[in-house]
């Protein structure tokens, strides 16, 4: 008999096994206000394309990533955070311990840099509240502040991360999945499109 694999293996949420990943349910119905989970999935990629990915060791799900176009996503037009770029992806969630996050958001700005996606927005929440990315993470793993308001007693921030080249999505793979523990950043946190820049200022200097 063939032992388990455990090793950690992404693949696309797809609508028929939308029911194994815990979470994913009341994550799409949150922001969808209401849709099915495999109803909405099945829509979004017929129409679209991927709207998600998960991480599995084996048979077990340790997180997922859920995004799509804003306009599937109804919810995050309540936030008085806008104008979200209408052009931009929607990151709704992430989901898994920070190591799991770091690859779900990898993968998922590969899937999308692909797709010709210039960027990507989340309306994140300040207090880590359920269905949202969290803010702090987000900022950390080198999205940008765009506007944060209240909102029903919680404080939302807009973030945004743009895509670049491929090589620049490249190098915050490579900054990202290396890390094991994120570092406290001081100062303004670059997006990915002024990695290179970055770089080249580092070897001036």
């Amino acid at each position: 008999m063939k032992a388990a694999s455990f090793v950690p293996t992404i693949s696309a949420i797809s609508a028929d096994r939308a029911d194994e990943v815990p979470v994913l349910e009341a994550t799409i119905s949150f922001w969808t206000e209401g849709r099915p989970a495999e109803e909405w999935l099945r829509e979004v990629e017929n129409c679209w394309g991927t709207a998600g990915f998960v991480l599995r060791r084996g048979d077990e799900v340790h997180g997922f990533v859920l995004f799509a176009p804003r306009e599937a996503l109804p919810r995050a037009g309540r936030y008085p955070v806008g104008p979200l770029d209408d052009d931009a992806v929607l990151l709704a969630f992430v989901d898994g311990d920070a190591r799991t996050r770091r690859r779900l958001l990898v993968r998922m700005l590969r899937d999308l840099r692909l797709r010709g996606v210039a960027a990507v927005d989340a309306v994140a929440s300040d207090r880590e509240t359920a269905h949202h990315a969290h803010t702090r993470f987000l900022l950390e793993s080198g999205w940008r502040p765009v506007r944060r308001a209240s909102y029903r007693l919680g404080h939302y921030t807009l973030v945004r991360t743009e895509l670049g080249s491929a090589v620049e999505v490249g190098e915050l793979a490579r900054s990202l999945v290396g890390k094991v523990r994120l570092p406290s950043l001081k100062g303004k946190v670059p997006s990915p499109g002024v990695l290179a820049q970055a770089e080249g200022e580092h070897r001036d200097g």
